[in-house]
């Protein structure tokens, strides 16, 4: 009775280890696709539509923050012009936000945009990117978060969220202030 109390025991722990570490699994497959260039490999851990979603949602946000900034939030015209653009946004958020599309969007988004700079002091002379330092980790049971290491909201962050029980996805990205505001 004991070695089937122990096997079970060790069962369910390996069980919970394994599910813990999936999403570090998939970190790791993201970032092997990205360094390949590999949009295939890299679209089976996106999921597209939440995506396009939180994608959209951040830059209609922007632009409407951009536009009440500059012409007034009483101008009749900057209405019209948000709706212009929101429209076209959708279309350009939709192409976008496509296996190659997201190579480059997760390149801008999650490393600082000062790292390996031209200017920087600290750059290899030979033109070589610095290694990018990444924290990361659960803020719930299936939401797993990946943030530039000094932990800056401001930076930028990328958003895992689970699908099934073993499977990550990534279903948002927290676009960088600065690249948002471009």
């Amino acid at each position: 009775m004991k070695k089937i109390t122990l096997a079970a025991a060790v069962a369910v722990i390996a069980v919970a280890a394994t599910a813990y570490a999936t999403p570090y699994y998939t970190l790791h497959q993201i970032k092997t696709a990205l360094a390949e260039r590999n949009a295939d490999a890299l679209a089976e851990h996106v999921d597209f539509p939440a995506l396009r979603a939180s994608v959209k949602t951040q830059l209609e946000a922007s632009m409407a923050r951009s536009i009440a900034a500059t012409a007034g939030s009483d101008n009749p015209l900057a209405a019209l012009g948000q709706s212009i653009a929101g429209a076209m946004l959708g279309k350009m958020v939709d192409a976008m936000v496509s296996p190659a599309g997201v190579v480059a969007l997760v390149n801008k988004s999650a490393v600082s945009p000062q790292a390996g700079a031209a200017g920087d002091a600290d750059a290899p002379a030979d033109g070589a990117r610095k290694k990018a330092a990444y924290s990361a980790g659960y803020t719930g049971l299936n939401t797993f978060v990946v943030r530039a290491q000094d932990g800056n909201a401001q930076d930028g962050a990328l958003v895992l969220q689970r699908h099934g029980v073993w499977g990550w996805k990534l279903s948002s990205i927290e676009i960088a202030s600065a690249m948002a505001a471009r």
